[in-house]
């Protein structure tokens, strides 16, 4: 007997977690892929303070800038474009 969603969260990737797991200890994990997991860990707590923030201070104007810039930073933190860190340090 199974739950009732269980095969469904088996199916889906985020639970799989990339895959089937390899065993080989030489064979290193791509560092993308470990940077978007943990901009995905960090999704769900960072959100929450986001929302808490928005609701102590009142404004929606503090969510809305707040879930932008957070997701900018994340999706910069896990994709890290190719130009981008070049940008940085060329600019004067």
């Amino acid at each position: 007997m199974s739950f009732p969603l269980w095969d469904l969260a088996q199916d889906l990737a985020v639970a799989r977690g990339g895959g089937a797991v390899k065993t080989d200890p030489m064979e290193l994990i791509e560092s993308r892929t470990l940077r978007r997991r943990i901009a995905a860990l960090a999704w769900i707590p960072s959100a929450g303070g986001m929302l808490a923030l928005a609701a102590w201070t009142q404004s929606w104007i503090v969510g809305v800038v707040g879930f932008t810039l957070l997701l900018v930073a994340l999706w910069l933190y896990a994709e890290r474009p190719a130009g981008l860190g070049q940008l940085i340090r060329n600019r004067k």
